[in-house]
This record gives structure tokens, C-alpha cells and sequence, in this order.
């Protein structure tokens, strides 16, 4: 096989060699669905956060004087390690170890890894569908048009029942040049 600066990173045979950075694309990430399952659950899991509990002892004094009574307590407190944070698109694809969104949807239009992949996507999406009842929903709004969702306004024009048959009218518009001289 001749060699020329056009085969760098082939094989003899004249193929790209795995790994080089003349590759067209990278081996794929997840061969197996179910193991990309197990990842996907794993997420969900992974943004609930971490915390540990401690304990916190408090001294209270009520009373002045000889009437002064002071307690202790001993109450558990939630102390985050890593903070929870909502299920997100981008989120999801970068846990998985992805580059891009457009991975996660390559990866759903394969089978076996079509229907673990669409359940997350729902996931997602049914919480920023419930995002719709706080007092906060222009970004919401945002991100469930990004995945499809349209505003609609449907106009029924009904006259007790009946349809309104509209007549056809002519409209003839007219463009006048404006005189300026007064």
C-alpha cells in the first residue's frame, strides 16, 4: 500500500485504526442495554444528593433567677454533602458520559436501548411538566418547548350549535401616494 499524507491513522487494509485521532467516531460507550439501564436508574438516585446526620445538642435556659430551669436536647440534623438538584437533559447525558445530548438520542433510536432511554427522557420531562404549578414558569415553559411542547389557542366560531357560514368578501386595497402640498 503506497503511503502519502492522505493515510495517516489507516490500517494497512486502509481502514482508520481504532483509537486515532483521525477516527471517525469513538467506540460506542454502552454495548449493553441493560448495563446503560442500571446507569440511568443510577442517576436518578445520584441527584436525590448526599448527607450526613449529626447530631446537634442545644442548651436552652427559661426562668430568670431561682426559677431557671435549664435542657438540653439532642436533635439530628441533615447536613448535605452534595446538595439534590432536579433531573435535566443535559444532566442525564453527562452522568451517562456523554458529549452531547445528541448521543443520548443516537443511543435511543438503537434497539434494546430505545425504551430505558425514552422512560428517563419521560422522567425528565414529567418534572418540569409539574414545574407548571409554582409560581415560576417561563423557564419551565422554555424547556418543554425545547421537547416539543407548543402553546395552542383553539377558536371554536359557532353560532348555538351551528357553523357560521362566512360569505366570501372582495377587498380591494389601494395604494395612494401622499400629496404634501398644503
Amino acid at each position: 500500500m503506497k503511503t502519502d499524507n492522505n493515510d495517516k491513522g489507516r490500517d494497512p487494509n486502509g481502514k482508520f485504526a481504532e483509537g486515532n485521532k483521525f477516527s471517525p467516531g469513538r467506540t460506542p460507550i454502552y454495548s449493553d442495554p441493560e448495563h446503560m439501564a442500571t446507569k440511568l436508574l443510577d442517576y436518578f438516585t445520584w441527584i436525590e444528593g448526599e448527607y450526613v446526620i449529626e447530631r446537634k445538642i442545644t442548651t436552652k435556659t427559661t426562668g430568670k433567677g431561682k426559677e431557671a430551669v435549664t435542657t438540653t436536647e439532642d436533635e439530628p440534623v441533615k447536613i448535605w454533602t452534595r446538595y439534590p438538584e432536579p433531573p435535566t437533559m443535559t444532566g442525564l447525558a453527562i452522568y451517562l458520559g456523554f458529549a452531547s445530548r445528541q448521543s443520548l438520542y443516537d443511543y435511543a433510536k438503537e434497539d434494546g436501548f430505545s425504551y430505558p432511554i425514552k422512560r428517563a427522557l419521560l422522567e425528565v420531562e414529567n418534572n418540569y411538566e409539574k414545574g407548571l404549578f409554582g409560581d415560576k414558569v417561563i423557564g419551565v415553559l422554555f424547556a418543554l418547548k425545547n421537547m416539543g411542547w407548543t402553546d395552542r389557542t383553539e377558536t371554536d366560531i359557532t353560532s348555538k350549535g351551528d357553523k357560521i357560514n362566512a360569505s366570501p368578501s372582495v377587498v380591494t386595497v389601494e395604494i395612494v401616494k401622499p400629496d404634501f402640498e398644503d
